[in-house]
């Protein structure tokens, strides 16, 4: 079965609609305001991952469920610049079975942007660690891997570190496989020297660039922090590899095509897709459905 079609049989009736909006961001002097979004009910109540925290508002509480360190700016929303991404997405979001994905465009293209915005966010917060970094990790990922992203970003925080790692994404993301709410994805980064936006890559004194593989395992979410339904694409897992350089990427790519071959023969749905997308093609020639975000725009 194809992956249209895959994705046809599991998604097909509940039309829903994603949001280009964001509630307007709170003044500074917080004194009688009231709360910025209507959250979305949960099931279960978490307590704060802090001891420490001390929520006032709704979205304050669902944001101490998940971010380790509290912060008061939490109780409140953010303007866009604070992420340098798309903030229609809700900063906390959890898997869902019942999303469209024709509400994201293109899914593969948007399926490639949530990884160059995984890796950009993360990249960034261990570049420059501070507190409202840990919302901007959240905006590109659910658990596990948002735990563990938050986990090391907390690290960093207590032990002060800083421009652990350059800021950048991969700048090409193969779709290797998708289900109906999962997609898998590869991707090669140079690790230890930055890439600038067009794919240059500095090269370390071999001659060759050190670089990381990595393997992304995708989830469709949706987001809880306010009523309005908000679809995306985020970042459940990651695989790593250190490689000499991006030449090892052909046998890795294989590598994980093989695995979702074992895993369609177990009966999951598990379609193969093999497509490419680069930041070029996002930013200078964006699916007609969209996504229309580009990833040049995040390092300027």
């Amino acid at each position: 079965m194809g992956l249209t079609a895959v994705l046809a049989t599991a998604c097909g009736g509940d039309s829903q609609e994603s949001s280009a909006d964001f509630p307007s961001p709170v003044p500074d002097s917080r004194a009688d305001a009231g709360p910025v979004v209507e959250v979305v009910p949960t099931a279960t109540a978490l307590p704060p991952l802090d001891p420490n925290a001390d929520p006032r508002t709704p979205l304050g509480e669902l944001r101490a469920r998940y971010l380790p360190i509290w912060s008061p700016d939490f109780d409140w929303a953010f303007p866009p610049e604070v992420c340098g991404s798309d903030w229609a997405l809700d900063a906390i979001a959890q898997p869902t079975l019942t999303a469209d994905v024709a509400v994201l465009g293109d899914p593969m293209a948007a399926a490639a942007l949530s990884v160059m915005r995984f890796e950009f966010l993360l990249s960034r917060a261990s570049a420059t660690p501070d507190v409202r970094e840990q919302l901007c990790i959240a905006v590109a990922s659910v658990d596990p891997a948002r735990a563990d992203a938050l986990e090391l970003l907390s690290d960093h925080l207590r032990r002060d570190l800083a421009g652990a790692a350059p800021i950048g994404f991969p700048v090409e993301v193969t779709i290797v496989a998708a289900t109906p709410t999962a997609v898998l994805a590869v991707a090669c980064a140079p690790r230890g020297s930055a890439s600038d936006p067009d794919g240059q890559v500095e090269m370390d004194d071999g001659g060759s660039a050190r670089a990381t593989l990595s393997a992304y395992r995708l989830t469709v979410t949706r987001g809880l922090e306010d009523t309005v339904v908000d679809i995306s694409y985020r970042v459940s897992s990651v695989t790593n590899r250190p490689a000499r350089s991006c030449d090892e990427f052909d046998s890795w790519s294989a590598e994980w095509q093989g695995h979702a071959v074992d895993w369609a023969a177990q009966g999951e749905l598990w379609a193969a897709v093999g497509r490419s997308g680069t930041a070029g093609e996002l930013c200078e020639t964006p699916p007609p459905g969209g996504p229309k975000e580009c990833p040049r725009d995040w390092m300027r």
